[in-house]
């Protein structure tokens, strides 16, 4: 027993003795696992250039979470790199023995140590990573050929990248065999770090590609845009295009070539390739086909093909373009490279830029938010498909959704169409289109020449404004007699807000009205309501009284001040804005101030912010000067897109649908205050089999006709018939669960269930003389 306890003791002395932080703790410090500047091979390649060797690889590891343990010093990693189906090093090959191996670390700046068994340990560079924490090479250990142990020392930082060299020796070189590389550690978590391939051997091949599709009109003739040809496998084309050999490009059937003897090729310096090496065989070429002979080894990595026109001869609109490349031992690859269209012009924008969002209810300057948007729309472009092609004796127009409105134009270029001043024609299209579409009017413009191959192109990028309650896809349309319609989306509106409200049905009780729920106003984004923005909470035709409470979620960080109630309108003030995450302003304790002659029916609640809108301070005095938003502030104050004559802002063209509606219906008043409600006096006509009612003067359609019963009653949509009656739609209620109708009207309540004889009038029945 002494013995035993003796021996624990000395091994407990032994343990105490090493640094409580020498090895990292795994889970401490993370790291993904990816290979960089993998390899594709021929077998020829392979065997006979590289002599089995693989070089360039490596695989990284980037450190996701650098966490250590406060006061560690000395920190150390063991990783332990596996080849399969590669050696390190090999007897008899290029590299027959062990190697040094090339290690990278990149951090804010970059370094590389060469370490092998022999040389001892290597430090990076100090300024290498700016945590100040010089990191070092222990050693390099070779367990077997296919294996070898690193041991570093240093804590790394989070973001920085350990890269170890995969130069390597390939065993089996056949093709569809590969080199793969496993990298594991005790010491710290390596997320994907198994079997990554980093080397592969495969069958000859091409690629080819075009910078993009054109469009061509009918009977039309098309330049494509360069046409690039590489290897699939391989580092140049002479791996995969052989000395005296050939390399055909074939057009699809209804196109032909135009003027086979304007090609030519270039090499990856853009420099025309030495006749010597490759040329375009004019004589063997055909209509259908482009021959291009290969005299000698091209050690370029790409062919980029510059000047092969395209003609449509019978392909009809839709139709698409196809270049298949064939080469002698290579599989045949093919490419689109244009695409038939039936229209003179056409419209587009960049497909790889993003679409930029914008926020709605706020003007250029974006007063009240925090954001930096420009307004800016993508680049618009309408060019013809061919000289001539554009037809300017038709006018042509652009619209967009309504509720989106034009502040600016900028970057505008017009080339080939002798426009004088672009800005005034864009303008004054804006004035011709009353402010709602860009009308451009015929012969403003000139028409191409067909005989030349300048084409005309116009280039735009709208700065974009909106009401506060659009939001969605800008979807900016073209059209005119002359053009085929055609749409494309140029920005995307975002509201900075939106309300969460429920519908309320209440009665008439004057005064103190309690409104049963809350209304909730989200932030879009954090921080994005700027300090002293206002909030507005208004009813149609109703007022509040002065029992609102407004609070704030208790994780945003945001606060707010000035409460309070003028002429019916509830307003506050953000007085800080919020920090990590988006606000949540809740306002509870609504009450009503009811007029005693307000019908029953729906009453809508607006929800603004009168700073954003534009309004000249944050007090919104001028508007609680009465209870619902005044025209001039209640619009957003911007200028928009007009000459400096006769500037217009959105106030002036939209009063017919502009709208701070939040919540319609908010308010549903089922019990009018004074109404005679005893008798209908409005006159109803129903024509049977007809699916319309006539009310008093007025023609109302409803969804299925009337027809008479195999008892002689008229049937008809009992909604259809409240509203013809004066009923508001949404006093008319429908329970799918016990298949029960209710009608409010003034003070009485009607429910009728679907297959009974008797109706209910406030809880009195009445029998009725046929079934609902």
């Amino acid at each position: 027993m002494k013995k035993f306890l003796s021996m624990v003791m000395a091994a407990a002395m032994v343990v105490s003795l090493v640094p409580g932080a020498a090895f990292a703790a795994s889970g401490d410090v993370k790291a993904t696992a990816k290979v960089v500047g993998s390899k594709n091979y021929t077998q020829d390649e392979i065997e006979k250039t590289q002599k089995s060797r693989v070089t360039g690889p490596e695989v990284q590891l980037t450190y996701t979470t650098a966490d250590y343990a406060s006061g560690a010093k000395n920190v150390q990693a063991k990783y332990t790199l596996t080849l399969d189906n590669a050696d390190f090093y090999k007897s008899g090959t290029v590299i027959s023995s062990k190697p040094d191996l090339k290690i990278g670390l990149v951090g804010d700046k970059a370094d590389t140590v060469v370490v092998g068994e022999a040389t001892g340990e290597k430090s990076f560079k100090a300024d290498t990573l700016s945590n100040g924490e010089v990191i070092t090479v222990k050693s390099v250990k070779f367990t077997d050929t296919d294996e070898v142990e690193v041991v570093v020392e240093g804590k790394m930082q989070r973001g920085s990248v350990l890269a170890f060299d995969l130069t390597s020796i390939m065993d089996k070189t056949s093709k569809g065999k590969q080199a793969k590389v496993t990298v594991e550690s005790d010491d710290i978590t390596i997320s994907n770090g198994s079997d990554l391939t980093y080397a592969s051997v495969e069958s000859k091949g091409l690629k080819a590609s075009v910078k993009d599709t054109v469009d061509v009109a009918p009977d039309e003739v098309v330049e494509i845009k360069e046409l690039k040809i590489e290897p699939a496998v391989g580092e140049a084309m002479k791996a995969v295009l052989k000395t005296n050999s050939k390399l055909r490009l074939k057009v699809s059937s209804g196109f032909e070539f135009s003027k086979v003897d304007g090609v030519v090729l270039k090499n990856n310096q853009n420099k025309p390739i030495d006749a010597d090496y490759a040329k375009v065989n004019t004589a063997d070429s055909r209509d259908d086909e482009i021959v291009i002979d290969i005299k000698g080894e091209l050690n370029t990595d790409v062919i980029k093909i510059t000047g092969v026109k395209v003609e449509a001869t019978s392909a009809k609109a839709g139709a698409t373009a196809t270049i298949k490349v064939y080469a002698d031992g290579n599989d045949t690859v093919s490419v689109e490279v244009a695409k038939v269209v039936d229209s003179a012009v056409v419209l587009s924008v960049d497909k790889d830029t993003d679409v930029p969002v914008i926020y709605s209810g706020v003007n250029v300057k974006n007063v009240g938010i925090t954001n930096s948007s420009d307004h800016e729309s993508l680049e618009v472009t309408l060019k013809e498909t061919f000289p001539g092609a554009w037809n300017n004796s038709k006018d042509f127009t652009f619209k967009l959704p309504q509720g989106v409105y034009i502040a600016d134009v900028r970057s505008i270029t017009a080339d080939n169409m002798n426009v004088k001043d672009t800005t005034e024609w864009f303008e004054t299209a804006y004035d011709k289109g009353d402010y709602e579409t860009l009308t451009f009017k015929k012969r403003t413009w000139d028409e191409t020449d067909p005989s030349k191959k300048d084409k005309a192109e116009l280039k735009f990028t709208l700065v974009l404004v909106a009401d506060p309650n659009f939001e969605g896809d800008v979807t900016l349309t073209l059209t005119g007699d002359a053009l085929k319609e055609q749409k494309v989306t140029v920005a995307k509106f975002v509201k900075p807000f939106t309300v969460v409200a429920k519908q309320n049905d209440m009665q008439i009780d004057y005064r103190n009205t309690k409104v049963p729920t809350d209304v909730v106003i989200k932030e879009a984004e954090a921080g994005l309501w700027d300090k002293n923005v206002t909030f507005a909470l208004s009813l149609d035709k109703i007022n509040f009284d002065d029992d609102a409470k407004v609070t704030v979620d208790d994780k945003s960080g945001l606060k707010v001040k000035d409460v309070k109630t003028t002429k019916g309108v509830v307003t506050f003030k953000v007085d800080s804005k919020s920090d990590d995450k988006p606000a949540e302003v809740t306002v509870s304790g609504l009450t009503l101030f009811m007029d005693r002659n307000l019908p029953a029916g729906a009453y809508d609640l607006d929800v603004f912010s009168p700073v954003m809108l534009g309004a000249a301070d944050g007090n919104r005095e001028t508007v609680t000067d009465q209870k619902a938003p005044i025209a001039d502030n209640g619009f957003l104050s911007q200028d928009i897109l007009g000459k400096s004559t006769s500037k217009r802002v959105v106030a002036d063209i939209n009063d017919d649908f502009y709208s701070t509606t939040a919540k319609a219906g908010f308010v549903n008043i089922i019990t009018a205050g004074r109404e005679d409600t005893d008798s209908f006096t409005t006159k109803v006509v129903v024509p049977v089999g007809e699916k319309y009612i006539v009310s008093g003067e007025n023609k109302v359609e409803i969804d299925v006709p009337a027809y008479i019963n195999a008892n002689g009653y008229t049937m008809l949509p009992l909604r259809a018939v409240a509203v013809a009656l004066g009923i508001n739609t949404n006093n008319v209620l429908w329970d799918q669960s016990t298949r029960t109708a209710t009608v409010m009207y003034g003070s009485k309540i009607i429910n009728m269930t679907y297959g009974q004889k008797v109706v209910y009038v406030n809880g009195a029945m009445i029998p009725a003389t046929a079934a609902v």
